[in-house]
């Protein structure tokens, strides 16, 4: 799959081929990334990043990984307030207008089809780093990366999903990805927060054993990927409707006792709860390994884009 000039708006454009090749040209990023070094790669080349959400690791691992690859960035981190969307300019106008200045875009936003709607007028290519509770691609990609880092290959195992699936945006591009495997799937959340219904009939038609539960003391036993995310507060109509189900799910000591061994327990942070900081230190934990990861697999991805 040849990535140059693409956008990249959803998980569902990798196959198993080209998520490997990415994988592979990752790892040599991060051999790069270990020894400190600055490539040339992106010389001359600009990105913008444009959020239209908060951000604390999407934003800053993009900028740092096109810096990394020698290139520049610039900047907006409160599109809402600080860019002409506050005089009503279109979408697509924003699109037109910063594709002169940069040969990338990476815009995140509240609404489902904000950045496919930038994309659709840009000059440069556009990346989607979240948009609304639709997708979040490149978590997913730098998620299996770190699987696929410790298992060397992401077939025959258990993934297990806990938490927000309704509203969560990288457990939705997860299960795209994942759908290139062979992968059994434990979708574990509150009745009210179960994944979207279109997800798991399009993974239950490709032949994928999926089981959904309300029971994560019953099922984490079984996962070799223990896939955690917060509730979305800022998905719900009120406060009162978030508390209903704020602290469904907590993966603490005692919790872990019933994990695997040999399993992996992740999650995209932020987090607020749903994982005691007392597991931190547990080897199994590699939800701040996967922060590092991500520079180096948006190394990749950017490189891909701009130089195939």
């Amino acid at each position: 799959m040849n990535l140059k000039g693409q956008n990249i708006l959803s998980a569902k454009q990798f196959d198993k081929k080209s998520l490997l090749e990415l994988f592979g040209k990752t790892v040599e990023m991060e051999k790069f990334l270990n020894k400190g070094r600055f490539l040339k790669s992106a010389s001359g080349k600009i990105l913008a990043t444009l959020f239209f959400e908060p951000s604390t690791r999407t934003r800053f691992s993009f900028e740092s990984a096109m810096l990394r690859l020698g290139g520049k960035v610039i900047s907006n981190a409160d599109m809402m307030k600080t860019s002409s969307s506050t005089k009503k300019e279109s979408l697509c106008d924003t699109g037109k207008v910063v594709s002169q200045m940069a040969d990338l875009i990476v815009m995140r936003s509240a609404e489902v089809d904000a950045v496919a709607k930038v994309s659709e007028k840009s000059d440069c290519p556009v990346i989607n780093a979240g948009d609304g509770v639709d997708e979040h691609p490149t978590q997913a990609l730098l998620d299996l990366y770190t699987v696929w880092k410790y298992r060397k290959s992401l077939d025959g195992m258990t993934f297990g999903m806990v938490g927000d699936l309704k509203n969560g945006r990288v457990p939705h591009s997860q299960a795209y990805l994942l759908r290139n495997f062979d992968v059994k799937f434990v979708l574990v959340s509150p009745a009210g927060l179960k994944m979207p219904r279109e997800i798991v009939k399009e993974l239950l038609d490709l032949g994928v054993e999926v089981k959904e539960s309300e029971d994560l003391f019953l099922e984490i036993k079984k996962m070799d990927v223990v896939a955690m995310t917060r509730v979305q507060r800022e998905r719900f109509e009120s406060e009162e409707e978030y508390m209903k189900y704020d602290g469904s799910y907590v993966l603490d000591k005692n919790m872990m006792k019933r994990v695997k061994s040999d399993a992996l327990i992740l999650h995209p942070l932020p987090r607020v709860n749903e994982i005691s900081v007392e597991v931190d230190s547990d080897p199994r934990a590699k939800y701040f390994e996967q922060v590092k990861n991500g520079v180096a697999l948006r190394m990749a991805l950017i490189d891909a884009v701009l130089k195939g």
